[in-house]
């Protein structure tokens, strides 16, 4: 009877050091798959600003007041975002703001959902209030993207933003303004949780070592009761 525990409770032991061994290991693998994949998202993303910031004039968007929505110069850079965003399927807005960062304020001067979409774009100097807006400042020096996606009136993104130089042709390496680019958070989070088969094959391999475990540990036990039986005759 003793040695049927102490068998008993040895498996146990051993059932809980796999579980915890394997799902540690699945853990461990899972999150370093997910954050190689968030990794490689935000480099795509600013990679993509940073190259069609780069096809902006600052001239394109000089002078642009609020209420010039419908003037000339507004819809020619406002159909040139929509046209290079349409690249990208992923993106789901691109916009340019004027950024202060004196008094850390940030305004639109290009929505590229206008004229498309008036009520679902921003209008020339509304304010950026996106709690995303630390690294919109920090793309005065450099293309930055969201650490993690956000909620503000618009809905819920994850973002790039890129410098717009002063002159394209004859650069003072001033940012006079910063391209924004947006996508769905939604797409961004499936697109960066693809490690699902990692929990599966961990839990599939705790079941396997269990039912290994359960098998021994009959085995054993039937073993056991045959050796008990055979002393008893």
């Amino acid at each position: 009877m003793a040695q049927a525990c102490s068998c008993s409770t040895k498996l146990a032991a051993a059932a809980i050091i796999a579980i915890v061994i394997i799902g540690g290991l699945t853990v461990y693998a899972y999150s370093h798959s997910n954050a190689a994949l968030k990794e490689t998202a935000q480099w795509g993303l600013k990679s993509t600003a940073g190259a069609m910031a780069a096809q902006i004039n600052a001239s394109e968007i000089q002078g642009i007041q609020p209420g010039d929505e419908n003037t000339t110069k507004y819809l020619a850079i406002a159909n040139k975002l929509r046209t290079m965003r349409s690249m990208n399927d992923d993106l789901i807005n691109a916009y340019i703001v004027r950024v202060n960062a004196t008094d850390k304020t940030a305004v639109f001067l290009v929505d590229d959902l206008y004229p498309v979409d008036p009520q679902g774009s921003a209008r020339i100097g509304e304010a950026d209030n996106s709690p995303d807006k630390m690294q919109i400042f920090a793309a005065l020096s450099g293309p930055t993207a969201s650490s993690e996606p956000y909620s503000d009136s618009w809905g819920s993104f994850m973002s790039a933003y890129a410098p717009i130089d002063d002159s394209a042709s004859d650069s003072t390496g001033n940012t006079y303004a910063v391209l924004g680019l947006d996508v769905a958070a939604s797409d961004y989070v499936k697109s960066t949780t693809q490690g699902t088969w990692i929990l599966v094959t961990g839990a599939v391999s705790i079941i396997i070592v269990l039912g290994c475990l359960y098998v021994f540990g009959r085995g054993k036990s039937d073993e056991e009761k045959d050796t008990a039986a055979k002393k008893n005759e």
